[in-house]
């Protein structure tokens, strides 16, 4: 094959390699989308917040400090949400509330976002049932967020009537100071 030969038949092929590489550049987007869709679905579920294993404080607490050396922060928050959820049982409130805020500052930080807002959630409700309305809008308004950033959009929506229902203040008044 000659030189002029290989210039002549070169844009023909390249006319149809670039619109196959593309579509093969598209294609696997997609699929790598799909999997991380599908890698944060089943780490980051309402269901496994809500399921956490709920032990002696105790053992929770050694627990936390080996995901703490392990820097599994991740793992920090589900566990002082399932501490909280203990002294709960054993009716330690003070106890309680300083583990669901140290789950809520973990989760917000790190993930995952379902802790977020079921921490929150609890917060809000301890705020609501002391009288504190300004707190329980605030943990409501963190908690709605958290869920629509993990994609539980049930929960979101519950969220927004809860607030509504409470007399919360609207987005625009909280942001536009």
């Amino acid at each position: 094959m000659t030189i002029q030969r290989i210039f002549e038949t070169l844009p023909g092929e390249v006319i149809f390699a670039i619109p196959l590489a593309v579509l093969l550049t598209l294609v696997l987007l997609l699929l790598r989308r799909i999997a991380i869709k599908r890698a944060k679905g089943r780490r980051d579920t309402v269901a496994h917040a809500y399921a956490m294993p709920v032990d002696d404080a105790g053992a929770i607490a050694t627990r936390i400090e080996a995901a703490k050396a392990g820097n599994n922060n991740v793992a920090v928050a589900d566990l002082y949400l399932a501490q909280a959820l203990a002294y709960q049982k054993l009716g330690d409130e003070k106890a309680r509330m300083t583990a669901l805020t140290a789950a809520a500052g973990y989760a917000a930080l790190h993930g995952p976002e379902s802790t977020h807002a079921i921490a929150r959630m609890h917060l809000a409700d301890a705020a609501r049932s002391t009288g504190d309305m300004t707190s329980a809008c605030e943990h409501w308004h963190l908690a709605r967020e958290a869920f629509h950033a993990s994609g539980h959009s049930e929960e979101h929506a519950r969220v927004e009537k809860l607030m509504r229902e409470n007399g919360c203040p609207t987005d625009w008044v909280l942001t536009e100071f």
